[in-house]
């Protein structure tokens, strides 16, 4: 099972940033394209999650917006498996 939880102020899938307002920001943003992935892409291909879930954040993307990229993939993987629950 792999959970994503973000706490307020904080980003563990984002780059380290001094405004923690564009964090939460992103982060939330972040949180809604992981959810509306999840529930439309289970058992689908991890490479094809992977790029639903870059495009979702690329539509929304706000300057700065760092994602990190092993973190993405290992989210796609657990959304293709079902296994990601938050």
């Amino acid at each position: 099972m792999t959970r994503f939880e973000f706490a307020p102020g904080s980003a563990p899938m984002m780059l380290e940033d001094e405004d923690v307002a564009r964090l939460d920001a992103a982060n939330a943003t972040l949180r809604a394209v992981l959810r509306e992935v999840r529930d439309t892409m289970a058992g689908v291909p991890p490479e094809q999650v992977y790029a639903a879930l870059r495009a979702g954040i690329a539509a929304r993307e706000a300057e700065g917006f760092v994602v990190d990229e092993r973190s993405l993939r290992a989210d796609a993987e657990a959304i293709s498996e079902g296994t990601l629950f938050g």
